[in-house]
């Protein structure tokens, strides 16, 4: 028999400072909206970051550009897989699967 996929219960957005998610084995993860976006799974954004890697001099955006691009308006579900952030700057074609949360995520040790 296989064990149950690990889903969400209950998800609350911080918009400028993190995700939390409970899931339902009981953890509760925290994801800092800038670690997030810097993980985005999107196509451009690996590619970007690809370029990045290679590139000897890699330019930063700009402070506010920054926090625009680090800043959540809404998360919502897609499907019974995955979540989409959308975020300030307008970005939101990033879907980060449920296993991949799981993984980005560190746990709160509050919540225990």
């Amino acid at each position: 028999m296989t064990k149950p996929a690990v889903r969400p219960q209950a998800i609350a957005l911080d918009r400028s400072k993190e995700l939390r998610i409970t899931w339902s084995d009981g953890v509760v993860s925290l994801y800092p909206l800038a670690e997030l976006r810097r993980a985005c799974p999107c196509a451009g954004c690996r590619q970007q970051r690809e370029e990045t890697s290679r590139s000897a001099l890699p330019l930063a955006a700009e402070p506010g550009m920054q926090r625009d691009m680090a800043t959540a308006e809404t998360v919502e579900l897609v499907g019974h897989y995955a979540l989409r952030i959308r975020w300030k700057d307008g970005h939101d074609t990033g879907i980060y699967d449920f296993a991949r949360l799981r993984s980005l995520g560190t746990e709160d040790q509050e919540a225990q």
